[in-house]
């Protein structure tokens, strides 16, 4: 009766007593709700983070969007001034164009003018000298003196 199997059955019966007598179990299950209560609260700060995140990731995000929507603003503000000043610039210089040309067109006009004019001179002085020589060859005395009557006459006549 009392053979090996007995006492190793009496020494695991006397060791759960003990065990249970000591306060194992209930200081295995304190730590078990000590750990499961710290992963609670940990799982309660990552979810408290994690919202903490997704309000920040939204409100950059909000930003981001003003940004880009700011930047695209600039941007065509700067197009249309670039386009002002293209435009403006163009006008310039048409109009720079246009007074050169009016420029060019009244030296040519005053160079053509000058032109006749020497022409003219020159003609005049070259019809004087053939005049002269023609009238030297041509004229006599007594037609001569009718000429110069005739042009005192005439000479009075438009005064």
């Amino acid at each position: 009766m009392f053979d090996a199997t007995f006492f190793v059955a009496l020494s695991f019966i006397l060791f759960v007593v003990f065990v249970i007598w000591a306060g194992l179990p209930s200081t295995i299950i304190k730590s078990l709700d000590d750990r499961s209560e710290q992963i609670k609260k940990e799982l309660d700060e990552a979810r408290i983070l994690h919202e903490e995140a997704q309000k920040l990731l939204a409100t950059e995000k909000r930003k981001l969007e003003q940004c880009d929507a700011e930047v695209e603003e600039i941007l065509k503000q700067a197009s249309e001034q670039a386009a002002l000043i293209t435009e403006k610039s163009n006008n310039l210089l048409k109009e720079e164009i246009q007074r050169k040309q009016k420029q060019a067109d009244l030296k040519i006009a005053q160079a053509r003018d000058e032109a006749i004019k020497e022409v003219k001179a020159k003609a005049s002085e070259l019809s004087l000298i053939i005049a002269k020589g023609y009238l030297k060859e041509n004229i006599d005395d007594k037609i001569a003196s009718e000429l110069i009557d005739k042009s005192i006459s005439d000479l009075k006549d438009n005064l």
